[in-house]
């Protein structure tokens, strides 16, 4: 059989390569499923092109193909840096680009970011001699890599390629929130502002629109009771997450209130490297929370797991837009987050600074990045303000549903690559 990439070009749709550095189960991987399922056919001929998954990750490419979402695997895409393979990978990508002759080509993610678009810079002279059209390149930023996950002087490297890439390769630069292009452009001084969209995420909203049965369910599974308050962390077990905070602020709640804490919960909802998710029982072991932290592992059913939370804690030093918040937000539940990227965007201002070092926003709570205690007292204020924190989830739920639909999402993407196109 012929593959996708070997198939003559379709003059009609605009041609659109996408590269994603992997398909592992999180935020970015999600988003390119929901432009590669929900853009029309016959307005776009898209190809996905993604590196491999590495082995303590869970891999959403089975997924995609049981969904009729087909893609080119590339293993030198993939995340982990190496001069030679990066090299074997670029000139892969060159043949993929020649043979493809996208319109425009689309990156996620930093190491197909890099690559991606180093790859049409160098095509761009090829095409134009060719007679073939001359792709316009455009990186999406889902979150970032200058701080958070490496060591500073990697950081920095990082940091560099990113400015000479947005000045020499890139077309237009999309984040996911105002809060991003602040940081992204006007601090850490990537790219010009007239090369920015902000294009918020965009879920399907369809399977939270009835969150009792999953909550039922859920519940019902882990044997919990009408009492019982569980707090959930949902999201791949890497450094980032800073799962460790969510242990010490559990910690932190027994405390400052042993009352509420007796009817406290907690469940970690995500895969990761053995190695991490062992540290993080033993660190619930040592703090006195063994059988009260539940870890679940990955899970497909955020449906079920999404509406059986009575609250979500978000931990992590460095996010762009955390589509678990919008999740949660869907089935209506109150979110307690570290202030970090763009968490209070999803949130709204601060209304008001109670004790405790914590934040109230018109939809959802807020503390500074690592204070445990901060977490633990904003925790400590929904369990005694049922009425508010009930309100602050519908708050949420009705900005999701507001502002963060798939339809909407699709028809800006749309936009921006008719734009490109031209």
């Amino acid at each position: 059989m012929t593959s996708a990439v070997d198939q003559p070009a379709n003059p009609a749709p605009i041609r659109v390569l996408r590269l994603i550095a992997r398909l592992n189960v999180g935020g970015p991987a999600r988003h390119v499923a929901v432009l590669m399922a929900g853009l029309e056919r016959a307005r776009f001929s898209q190809l996905l092109v993604a590196g491999r998954v590495q082995g303590d990750e869970d891999d959403m490419g089975p997924q995609l193909r049981a969904q009729g979402l087909d893609f080119l695997e590339l293993p030198e895409l993939g995340r982990s840096l190496h001069p030679w393979r990066d090299l074997k990978g670029l000139c892969k990508l060159l043949g993929v680009m020649a043979r493809f002759r996208p319109q425009v080509v689309e990156t996620h993610t930093s190491k197909a970011g890099f690559l991606g678009r180093l790859a049409c810079w160098l095509y761009r002279p090829y095409a134009r001699l060719r007679g073939w059209p001359v792709p316009r390149a455009i990186h999406t930023f889902h979150g970032h890599t200058f701080h958070g996950y490496f060591s500073p002087a990697a950081s920095a490297l990082f940091l560099t390629l990113e400015r000479l890439l947005a000045r020499l390769a890139t077309w237009r630069v999309v984040v996911i929130s105002q809060r991003q292009y602040e940081e992204i452009c006007l601090h850490y001084r990537v790219g010009r502002p007239g090369q920015y969209r902000v294009l918020p995420l965009g879920i399907d909203l369809e399977p939270f629109s009835d969150p009792a049965p999953g909550r039922a369910a859920l519940r019902a599974e882990l044997g919990l009771g009408q009492g019982d308050f569980l707090i959930g962390a949902v999201g791949r077990v890497a450094p980032v997450k800073n799962y460790g905070l969510l242990l010490e602020a559990a910690a932190e709640l027994g405390r400052q209130r042993p009352d509420l804490a007796a009817g406290a919960r907690w469940a970690l909802i995500g895969g990761g490297p053995p190695g991490e998710v062992a540290a993080l029982k033993e660190q619930a072991r040592e703090l006195g929370l063994e059988g009260r932290v539940l870890f679940l592992g990955s899970r497909p059913d955020p449906q079920v797991f999404m509406a059986g939370l009575d609250a979500l804690m978000l931990t992590s030093v460095n996010e762009g837009t955390p589509m678990v918040i919008l999740e949660a937000g869907a089935c209506g539940a109150p979110v307690v987050a570290t202030a970090v990227g763009g968490v209070p965007d999803l949130l709204g201002p601060v209304d008001e600074q109670p004790p405790g070092g914590f934040s109230r926003h018109g939809r959802g709570l807020s503390a500074p990045s690592g204070a445990a205690a901060a977490l633990a007292a904003a925790l400590a204020w929904l369990m005694e303000h049922p009425p508010e924190a009930q309100a602050l989830g519908r708050s949420l739920r009705d900005y999701v549903r507001a502002s963060h639909g798939q339809a909407r999402l699709l028809a800006e993407v749309a936009a921006l690559y008719q734009e490109a196109a031209r």
